[in-house]
């Protein structure tokens, strides 16, 4: 007798593919490095679909608002500068401060009667790291950036020695945080060999849900992973007498959505010097400190090709030990796509 039951393919499968949402998520994201931007710089950014731009008052605060002068539309990131706590119009030299509103117009000497203003955006610095908030109905921030932790250890200074930086990657903020729980990519992709292939379900990681934060902890490799939203991970590395060549360290892996297809991929990695290497006096990571964020630099790429050719799996088939934190995942994640109307926002 033939057997007539037929598995569907993909393309079968109502809703199997796709990404579920169509908002940017909520949350704090790295925009930048507290060491690139100097006092009076100006930086044109491109994130959450919008343009903005990015400056350091005289003193030292920075500043993140949208782009366009609310006069005639001018660029404030392409020949914008600074004056004091103000950022000025390239095009007709109009003034803006760091909370939105006019200050001056050149032409009549005193502020403009519009009742127009540029929006802001809320920006914290920390572990030397610029964050700001977004959310696609604009509410303030829900909960508190990421903290000062620096202080914790005896770590090297944040600098181009010890941060890595992508601009462009074809990837969702999502899939960076889930690959925290995705042990066979662990595997097959980084080439982990700290877990077994073959599992049982005492191997699995730990997870905790703390509203918007997630932990993550591993006991091969020995890990704690700290997930606020889904554009912030901190990994950090502890020390393992098995493995003293292995520089412990804490890794800041950032993801900030340029739009619904790309990301910004950041990585920050505090670490502490290498006091029996040559060099150990310099601020500049040696012997197993440089070995530590070559190995970050190295590790944070060989996911790119997989990402740059893939469709994301909705309804995905679920391998038995995988399904409950995958769907832990996915639920808790859910929170970061507000429901609602979007508040309207320039794409230009």
């Amino acid at each position: 007798m033939a057997d007539n039951t037929r598995i569907p393919t993909l393309e079968e499968i109502p809703g199997a593919i796709g990404f579920p949402h169509k908002v940017m998520p909520s949350g704090w994201f790295q925009v930048g490095w507290s060491h690139r931007l100097k006092p009076r710089d100006v930086v044109p950014l491109h994130f959450f679909k919008q343009h903005l731009v990015m400056y350091r008052t005289e003193q030292g605060e920075a500043v993140v608002m949208t782009a366009f002068c609310p006069h005639f539309g001018a660029h404030l990131g392409h020949g914008g500068r600074v004056e004091g706590c103000n950022i000025v119009c390239p095009y007709h030299g109009w003034v803006w401060g760091q909370n939105g509103y006019n200050v001056l117009v050149p032409a009549t000497g005193k502020p403009s009667t519009a009742e127009r203003r540029i929006r802001t955006w809320a920006v914290v610095e920390s572990n030397g790291i610029i964050w700001v908030w977004h959310d696609a109905l604009a509410r303030d921030p829900l909960w508190e950036a990421p903290k000062e932790r620096r202080a914790e250890e005896d770590f090297l200074p944040v600098s181009e020695h010890t941060i890595y930086h992508h601009e462009k990657v074809h990837l969702h903020p999502q899939f960076t945080m889930e690959n925290i729980v995705d042990i066979d990519h662990l595997i097959f992709v980084h080439g982990s060999t700290l877990l077994p292939v073959e599992r049982t379900p005492a191997e699995l990681p730990e997870i905790i849900l703390q509203g918007p934060r997630m932990e993550v902890n591993y006991q091969a490799p020995n890990t704690l992973n700290e997930v606020m939203g889904v554009g912030i991970i901190r990994v950090q590395f502890q020390d393992d007498p098995e493995r003293p060549w292995r520089t412990p360290c804490w890794v800041y892996a950032c993801t900030t959505p340029i739009d619904d297809n790309y990301s910004a991929i950041f990585g920050t990695v505090l670490v502490s010097q290498d006091r029996e290497a040559a060099d150990a006096d310099s601020e500049v990571p040696a012997g197993r400190a440089k070995k530590r964020v070559e190995e970050q630099r190295h590790q944070n790429q060989v996911d790119f090709f997989i990402w740059d050719n893939m469709v994301y799996m909705k309804r995905a088939p679920y391998a038995p030990l995988e399904g409950k934190a995958f769907l832990t995942v996915r639920r808790w994640a859910e929170q970061f796509y507000p429901e609602g109307e979007p508040a309207p926002i320039i794409t230009k």
